[in-house]
């Protein structure tokens, strides 16, 4: 992490402006079969590379500005970024807690995404079933997904307090909408010692149509004894995607590391169970309720630090639809998986961050 002092805004005291990132990137092999078919593609691949900026204003005893600035960083080529297409705002901190506006990733992604996933984002990771896929979108658009990067949210955390802390968001309408689709999102974690328990809600209003209501529930829980974590998940979501017509899904995660030395030890298994109501029209991932709309996915690694900012490591994932749902990989996608169909995939690669 680099610092910068450049400018007279900065040179005042009490402000700081620092240049962070990491950059993630494997040689892949992905298989796609199912459906009387099997296809083999070895790939090099951007797991998610982030460049940042972000720095902080002491205007008083009690008050401090912060900003944040982030972008993906593409370093495989391919794709599009824009400056600010990650986490980016303007906020105050004191200790009455923290205001923050501005593009951020809703508080329910943080009950399990960064505590529970040892894979945290990128193809291996839970995100493929868990929230049914990952979104950075405005009010309305990629309805059906619960792990998102939010537009337009103002979002505020209270202080610590022995351990327990809230974060609240909502989203404000970026023009006006023939609609009113708005979202808001609330986390109660407790971190203390060994242990982290979190549980966070989110709303969604008018996202499918006008007067249409989703919602998401997620518990997490995370033990740590020795150079062990034990991490654990559950959601249920639940959908109104036409008028009339209703469908929840119940989805779960058990996950493990285990660190000795430089060398760390991980598994993950999610389950995505068969939905339930009576839609008649698949919700993302999830397909038609009845028998054939669950998914698994197993992913095993191991990541060896040279460094404290540079690891080399390995993973394993294997995601395997029912009949009618279409989960797909996470961070770099198939876009040939349809209904039905199982994805394999296995990497080694590099993280450095800076």
């Amino acid at each position: 992490m680099l610092a910068a002092t450049a400018g007279p805004a900065l040179a005042q005291s009490g402000s700081s402006v620092q240049i962070y990132g990491f950059i993630k990137e494997d040689v892949e092999t992905v298989r796609l079969s199912g459906n009387g078919r099997s296809e083999t593609l070895t790939r090099l691949a951007n797991d998610l590379s982030v460049l940042g900026f972000r720095g902080q204003e002491r205007i008083n005893s009690d008050l401090e500005t912060f900003f944040q600035i982030e972008t993906n960083l593409r370093m495989t080529g391919g794709g599009t970024s824009e400056i600010s297409d990650r986490n980016s705002g303007l906020g105050l901190r004191g200790p009455w807690g923290e205001f923050l506006m501005g593009q951020w990733e809703m508080p329910l992604r943080f009950a399990s995404v960064y505590t529970v996933d040892p894979f945290t984002a990128g193809v291996f990771a839970s995100n493929s079933i868990m929230g049914n896929g990952f979104t950075t979108a405005g009010n309305g658009m990629a309805p059906h997904s619960f792990d998102r990067r939010q537009k337009n949210l103002f979002q505020y955390t209270t202080p610590n307090w022995r351990g327990f802390s809230l974060k609240m968001g909502v989203t404000l309408p970026e023009r006006m909408p023939t609609g009113n689709p708005m979202a808001w999102s609330g986390l109660a974690s407790y971190a203390s010692g060994d242990w982290f328990v979190a549980w966070g809600h989110e709303y969604h209003r008018d996202y499918f149509y006008d007067g249409s209501a989703d919602h998401a529930d997620r518990l997490a829980v995370t033990y740590t004894f020795g150079g062990t974590k034990l991490r654990g998940a559950y959601e249920r979501l639940r959908y109104q995607p036409t008028p009339g017509q209703s469908v929840y899904r119940d989805a779960w995660q058990l996950a493990a590391t285990h660190s000795f030395g430089p060398h760390q030890l991980r598994a993950s298994y999610t389950y995505g169970a068969d939905a339930h109501g009576d839609t008649t029209k698949a919700v993302g991932g999830i397909g038609v309720p009845g028998s054939g709309s669950s998914a698994w996915q197993i992913s095993l690694g191991y990541g060896y630090t040279l460094s404290k900012r540079t690891e080399v490591w390995t993973s394993f994932t294997r995601l395997v639809n029912g009949e009618t749902s279409r989960y797909n990989l996470s961070g770099n996608p198939l876009p040939q998986l349809t209904a039905g169909d199982a994805a394999t995939a296995f990497g080694v690669g590099i993280t450095h961050k800076f």
